[in-house]
Order: C-alpha cells, then sequence, then structure tokens
C-alpha cells in the first residue's frame, strides 16, 4: 500500500521548527481526513494538526519532546493513492519511537493518623507523589528540570490529565527565541522599498471600545478603501505586477508577545464573517492560531490605540503591500479624532496616491461606522 507522510507544518512567517508536543494517535489506528494526529508547538503557539489523508497509521516517526525543522515527518500512513514517500528515507531506519509515559500507579495507603491529646487535631503528613508517577511529556519534564519545577504542583490543561510544556508557564528562554525568530525574518523586510504616512482622521462616531469589534469595523473600511485603490491590491513580481485579493493582519498581544492571526475577505461583506473573526482572535489569544489563519497576508491593521502612541511605522513582509496602523483616538465634543500611520510599498504606490487612500479610508470608515457596511 502507498505510504503517505503528515508532516510538521509551517505555522507562521518565522517558523523553521516546531516541536513535538503530543501525538494523539497509535500504529494501527484508523484516520480520516480531518482528524487530529498530534499537537506540535512553535515560538508561540501550540497547534493541532490535522491528517489531510484518510488511512492506516502505519508508523509514528516523532515522539514528544523532539524538535523538528519543517516538513519533516511525524507519522506516516498506509492509503489509497501515490507513495509520497518513495525514496525519502533511503534505507535507513526510521528514528526510534519514544516508549509511552508509564501509567500512574495505584498510590500507597495513607498511614493512620497518630493519637494525639484530646485538645489536639491530628495532622496526617501525605508524602508527595514520585515524579516517576506524574504523567507528563518528555518534553515537558525536561523543561521542569531545567527551571526546577516540581511538576506534582502543576495543574494540566488536557482532559488526560496529562503535563506539558504549555502548562508550565512561559519561560524566559522561550521568550527569547521567539524574539530571536522575529529578528531572523526582520531582514527579509529590507527588500521591499516601503515609505509611510502619517496624520489623523476625523470621524463624527465613535469606534467600538472593543478590541475584536473594533477590528472587524476597521477591517471592512480597508477592504472597501483598497477596491476603490486597487494598486495596493498589487504586489511587484519579476517585473510585473499582480494582482491579489486582500488578506488581513491584526496585531493580538499574547503573553509570549504579539501575534498576527491572517484573515481572509471574501466573505467580508457576510453575517458569518464577523463571528469567525471573534473566533479566531479569542484563540490567537491562546496562542492557538489554526493553520488557514498563520501566513498570507497581503495587507495589515495593526490597532495600538490602547497605548495612546500617536505614530508607529511597522514593517511591510512579503506578500504585504500595505499596513494601516491606529494610534491614539480622542474624543472632544461629539468629535472623533484617530491618530494613523499608513505604510505603502514604493513600488505599487506614492506618497500622493497615499494621500489619496487616507482620504477614501476616512469616508468608508464614517459610512461603515454609520451602519453602510
Amino acid at each position: 500500500m502507498p505510504k503517505t507522510p503528515v508532516v510538521m507544518p509551517k505555522m507562521s512567517m518565522t517558523m523553521t521548527e516546531g516541536e513535538v508536543v503530543e501525538i494523539t494517535v497509535a500504529v494501527g489506528q484508523q484516520v480520516s481526513a480531518g482528524d487530529v494526529v498530534a499537537v506540535v508547538g512553535t515560538d508561540k503557539t501550540d497547534m493541532e494538526v490535522e491528517s489531510d489523508h484518510t488511512g492506516t497509521v502505519m508508523e509514528v516517526v516523532a515522539a514528544p519532546g523532539q524538535v523538528l525543522e519543517v516538513g519533516s515527518p511525524l507519522l506516516v500512513l498506509e492509503t489509497e493513492g501515490e507513495d509520497l514517500l518513495a525514496g525519502m528515507f533511503g534505507s535507513a531506519e526510521p528514528a526510534p519511537v519514544a516508549e509511552p509515559v508509564a501509567p500512574i500507579a495505584e498510590p500507597a495507603p495513607i498511614a493512620e493518623p497518630v493519637a494525639a491529646a484530646p485538645i489536639a487535631s491530628a495532622i496526617v503528613e501525605v508524602a508527595p507523589v514520585p515524579a516517576s508517577e506524574i504523567l507528563a511529556m518528555p518534553g515537558a519534564r525536561k523543561l521542569a528540570k531545567e527551571q526546577g519545577i516540581d511538576l506534582s504542583k502543576v495543574k494540566p490543561a488536557s482532559p488526560a490529565g496529562i503535563i506539558k510544556q504549555s502548562d508550565l508557564g512561559v519561560s524566559p528562554a522561550k521568550v527569547d527565541k521567539a524574539r530571536a525568530l522575529i529578528a531572523s525574518v526582520v531582514e527579509s523586510s529590507l527588500q521591499i522599498p516601503q515609505f509611510s504616512v502619517s496624520g489623523s482622521i476625523k470621524l463624527k462616531k465613535s469606534l467600538p471600545k472593543n478590541f475584536d469589534e473594533r477590528f472587524i469595523v476597521l477591517a471592512r473600511a480597508w477592504v472597501r478603501t483598497l477596491a476603490k485603490h486597487p494598486q495596493l491590491n498589487q504586489r511587484y513580481e519579476a517585473g510585473s505586477f499582480v494582482s491579489v485579493t486582500p488578506k488581513i493582519a491584526a496585531l493580538v498581544k499574547t503573553d509570549l508577545g504579539f501575534v498576527s492571526p491572517v484573515f481572509s475577505t471574501e466573505s467580508i461583506g457576510s453575517n458569518e464573517w464577523p463571528e469567525k473573526v471573534r473566533q479566531v482572535l479569542s484563540l490567537a489569544r491562546q496562542k492557538k492560531i489554526p493553520l488557514e489563519n498563520l501566513s498570507g497576508s497581503t495587507t495589515s491593521i495593526t490597532d495600538l490605540s490602547e497605548f495612546g502612541i500617536e505614530q508607529a511605522n511597522t514593517l511591510l513582509f512579503a506578500p504585504q503591500t500595505s499596513g494601516f496602523n491606529i494610534g491614539a483616538i480622542k474624543e472632544k465634543k461629539g468629535k472623533v479624532r484617530i491618530s494613523f500611520t499608513l505604510v505603502v510599498d514604493h513600488r505599487v504606490a506614492d506618497p500622493g496616491d497615499a494621500a489619496l487612500v487616507v482620504k477614501t479610508f476616512e469616508k468608508e470608515l464614517g459610512e461603515v461606522l454609520g451602519g453602510n457596511s
């Protein structure tokens, strides 16, 4: 039967490798397309990996705690289709799979309380649970040992009661690794000649106070604006301009820093789109961004209004050609003033074009707030 791998996915622009957090299937198990077969983690998110194929688990190549490059096999399915693994491994044997964690042993009986004087309460000291009897992923055990964390005091989030690295909190080392990965990809932004224009937008109605609702309003107005300035919906490739459908990245704060879920705008006018956005933003705060919302943004909306800043010149990363940044929002006597900075790829537009884009956005934002969406 043909062999089909399920591989380590690329979950963000900065991701080059990921840690295997959990393998949720076993050899011999039947898997359908869409079933969750593993949980993997990268610099800022833990994510469930779904199988793209239906078949039987023939081999589990990876083990919890391993760090693998993007594209490396996690497991192998026996499927009805082309053998996608032919020649991939040569004659070498696959890496051995770690033995499963032993189940929790029956606890030792607790000694009877020692008799005490009538006026005193009996005190029973219970010995801590041995580390070997605690269900924990190998990666979590290693991290706990490095940081001096007592696993018996860690409450697992998993319904199965298995402690994962994510249950141990955020380590300084993981924060530094996330920063280093981001720093390495920032260099790619230097390949895009970009400029920015800043100013303020004036409105008659206030933006929503809630971040998620504010993003929905801003996104709808921004997509309407891009439709009227199609050059911003293009990117320059190999000497020619290629039109794209806008995909908007947001900026969401997590305990590991900021992450950027990406939203398709094809159904932005539907009633279902706002609810989908709310769901993904909620998952992003938990560092669990769905695969379809991890990459491919052509533009972005960065809302930093809660910090009260006036201006933020964010960078563009391919395939982005524009980014609209919101700063301080001030209200006085029924009038609203919003600080902004618009960043644009100079190959697709110039500052004069950007000024016209801002005027259009101001008008479209007013209409969306007025209920014309």
